[in-house]
């Protein structure tokens, strides 16, 4: 009896081992604090609501309610109520991981759930910045808080800019059986024609809105490129084939860049907004962001465009080998 318990117990470590890494996105493009605590008490949770029959969506909008609420109890100054919004702050980031996992573990991944998830991040990230400006103005009686949460937001919204982007180039070229794949450029072309021919004046400005967008990211993303101002398409015009060899390449050079933009990703700024509540330092948060986060970005940009400079050599030579 003993022997079959155990065989039964290593089956079930086994079957949930190998369902926590269906999961979870490739290694090289998750963050730490993720991989080490956030992704393994957030596959217990959606493990927990898989159970329950509770939908990815339903998840996200618990998220969203964390993060608002986080926010408002940020605002109140007094150190319980900061210490509970940095708690229900981290609630938000590990539902914010489970919905995704949950998404994965049920096949039920939607665009429909990317744009809720979308929006429940860009609601927290306004909610808890706010809240902080808020409580650091009430304690200093100086406006100086909201210029630097402004400045702070934008900052990590260029960090995610890049990461988002880099992240998933490198998805798309190493891990192309993964969901989480960069759109290819034809793809994008087809959503912009679609929303804009589906009817209405609505569908008309949606797709205005998302050619600006791309247009903004293209420009932000392109620091990253050897020489500067181009982009992934023009380094790989059809990503769905590029070949073996490439991809080899490519996981090979890029790895430790795309490593490194995974220390500036969303989740990196929530987590000081964590710390610094749990240890009542709010006045920390903002000059952290600003001079932490981006001297990282810039070390990542450097390692970037050193790298994309020996990936692009490396592809001539092989190019020129394959001719020969």
């Amino acid at each position: 009896m003993i022997a079959i318990s155990k065989s039964m117990n290593r089956r079930l470590f086994s079957h949930l081992f190998s369902e926590y890494r269906k999961s979870l996105k490739p290694s090289e493009t998750e963050e730490l604090v993720n991989q080490l605590i956030n992704r393994p008490i957030a596959f217990g949770t959606a493990k927990f609501f898989q159970a329950v029959r509770v939908g990815p969506n339903a998840v996200t909008v618990l998220s969203l309610i964390c993060g608002l609420s986080a926010g408002v109890v940020f605002s109140r100054v007094k150190y319980p109520d900061v210490l509970w919004a940095a708690l229900l702050l981290q609630g938000m980031i590990i539902f914010d991981c489970a919905d995704g996992q949950l998404a994965r573990l049920t096949n039920r991944s939607s665009k429909f759930g990317r744009i809720i998830d979308t929006f429940a991040d860009l609601a927290t990230h306004c909610s808890i910045y706010c809240g902080v400006a808020l409580a650091l103005y009430k304690t200093s009686g100086s406006s100086l808080s909201f210029f630097l949460a402004l400045s702070s937001q934008i900052s990590m919204y260029l960090h995610m800019a890049l990461f988002d982007h880099f992240k998933n180039v490198y998805i798309t070229v190493a891990k192309p059986e993964h969901v989480d794949l960069l759109d290819s450029l034809k793809k994008m072309k087809e959503k912009i024609e679609n929303m804009d021919t589906e009817g209405g004046r609505l569908s008309h400005i949606l797709a205005q809105l998302y050619i600006w967008f791309y247009r903004m990211e293209s420009r932000v993303v392109s620091i990253g490129y050897v020489p500067y101002g181009m982009n992934f398409y023009e380094l790989f015009p059809d990503a769905e084939r590029i070949g073996a060899g490439t991809r080899e390449l490519y996981v090979r050079e890029m790895r430790v860049p795309t490593k490194l933009w995974t220390m500036i990703g969303d989740t990196i700024h929530l987590e000081i907004f964590v710390v610094c509540g749990i240890l009542n330092r709010l006045s920390l948060i903002f000059p952290l962001i600003l001079i932490y986060t981006n001297a990282l970005m810039i070390l990542a940009l450097f390692v970037q465009r050193v790298k994309y400079r020996k990936l692009g050599l490396e592809r001539s030579v092989q190019l020129q080998e394959e001719f020969d």
